[in-house]
């Protein structure tokens, strides 16, 4: 059974302390995953959840959540009882929540990102994101097409506040992902023998002229400020999807699925081909 707690008990205090202080997350190496959906996630993905804290009551009334009630118990994992309106003080999400989890998430370098064993590599670089949410969901998009890793380059919302767990859906979990300075970032992939794009709403070449089969990396900019000068086009290739007459652009999670399940589209193509004894071909596609 859940050993329960006080609503001032220290241990509720830190927890209060980790969801407002990103620095004290990352000294730490640890995030919060809230409600029954990331729970399981987390269970499945994860073994070093820390602790558990649930309201049973709740959490039992739906199928799902006493799944996750069973789970823990089964993993021997700490539980801890907390009354439901104590626990929703506990949180980030807008819903109160009747299960938290406390998780020791693995530390990523950028050469650990860079150098990711995938085959070929699709490194996804999320620029001066500021939104939480958006982050979250650029790193689901990101994982569900395949891409091997993330990185959040400064100034950019914490990969690790509950709201961006919380929207990546479990992504975030287990997946290569970490925070890098411009200039760390810009010197790694440079070095890099891998194609680097930068996604531009007006200018550059036709994603679906290029070929996006061999390693690469594609940087998407923020919604407001887009992508900084400073990216060499020497070196980073402007890439853009063109859009419909009146509509100057999409918003950064939309444009990364179009580019990012296209690179995933011409990859399967290849490797069939390569099974079949044959190499697909791209069509190429002039600058504008």
């Amino acid at each position: 059974m859940p050993t329960p707690l006080g609503r001032h008990h220290p241990l509720l205090r830190e927890i209060r302390r980790l969801r407002r202080d990103r620095r004290l997350r990352d000294s730490r190496g640890l995030l919060l995953a809230e409600g029954v959906h990331l729970a399981l996630e987390a269970l499945s993905r994860s073994e070093a959840i820390e602790a558990a804290f649930v309201a049973s009551e709740p959490l039992a009334n739906q199928p799902e959540g006493r799944d996750v009630l069973q789970r823990v118990q089964q993993a021997g994992i700490r539980a801890y009882e907390v009354a439901p309106e104590v626990l929703a003080s506990l949180q980030d999400a807008r819903a109160p929540q009747p299960v938290l989890l406390l998780i020791r998430r693995r530390r990523w370098s950028i050469e650990e990102i860079v150098s990711n064993a995938g085959a070929p590599p699709c490194i996804v670089l999320a620029w001066g994101i500021q939104d939480p949410g958006n982050l979250g969901a650029l790193a689901r998009t990101a994982r569900a097409a395949g891409a091997s890793g993330l990185l959040a380059v400064e100034p950019c919302a914490d990969l690790f506040h509950p709201r961006t767990v919380r929207a990546s859906a479990g992504a975030l979990l287990d997946w290569p992902a970490a925070h890098a300075s411009a200039q760390d970032a810009r010197a790694r992939l440079e070095a890099a023998p891998l194609r680097r794009l930068a996604a531009e709403p007006h200018r550059g070449r036709s994603y679906d002229a290029l070929d996006l089969r061999p390693p690469l990396a594609i940087a998407f900019g923020s919604e407001g400020r887009g992508l900084p000068s400073e990216l060499d086009p020497a070196r980073w290739t402007r890439v853009r999807i063109p859009l419909a007459r009146g509509m100057e652009s999409l918003p950064v999670v939309a444009a990364a699925a179009v580019l990012l399940f296209e690179a995933a589209r011409q990859r399967r193509e290849r490797a069939a081909g390569v099974r079949e004894g044959r190499e697909p071909t791209i069509t190429r596609g002039g600058d504008e």
